[in-house]
């Protein structure tokens, strides 16, 4: 369990350092901005010249914050027509493909079927979680998922 979590700080680090996705600098706050960029390790934070330390505790606290708070803002922005991923029509065109022209592995795509997802925009849509605790997903096919949005720089969507 542990990795899924450093893949997940490391994504949304990785998002934050990308310039097409600086809304994500206005959405979270501060003291979550330095989490991901201390890679949700311990650390020290300044608040009007009090020095706070935030335990790894509380960093994994903050994880679980801001990857309810970004899956729901994305949630928010996909119902109401608009995309957290902006003009890249490269991206938009990929979210919007239907699964068949991803050409996944027979149980992966039947899995997604059986979940109703018919391109990667439902599968972004259901969550990791809920993709990941559905019936025959497994390892193999979260990595699957995880590889394909990584190459089309979608995997910070999902969360």
């Amino acid at each position: 369990m542990e990795t899924n979590d450093q893949q997940q700080a490391d994504s949304l680090f990785e998002a934050m350092q990308n310039d097409k996705h600086q809304l994500l600098v206005h959405l979270l706050s501060p003291i979550e901005r330095e989490a991901i960029r201390q890679k949700y390790n311990a650390f020290e934070y300044s608040l009007n010249n009090t020095k706070i330390q935030i335990s790894h505790q509380a960093c994994k606290q903050l994880r679980q914050i801001t990857v309810i708070k970004i899956g729901v803002f994305t949630k928010l922005l996909n119902d109401s027509a608009l995309y957290l991923v902006g003009d890249d029509a490269r991206i938009q065109m990929f979210l919007d493909t239907p699964i068949e022209h991803h050409n996944f592995p027979t149980r992966v795509f039947h899995t997604l079927k059986q979940m109703d997802c018919y391109t990667m925009r439902h599968v972004i849509d259901l969550g990791r979680s809920r993709v990941a605790h559905s019936r025959n997903m497994g390892k193999v096919g979260m990595q699957i998922l995880d590889q394909l949005l990584k190459r089309h720089e979608c995997d910070f969507l999902f969360v």
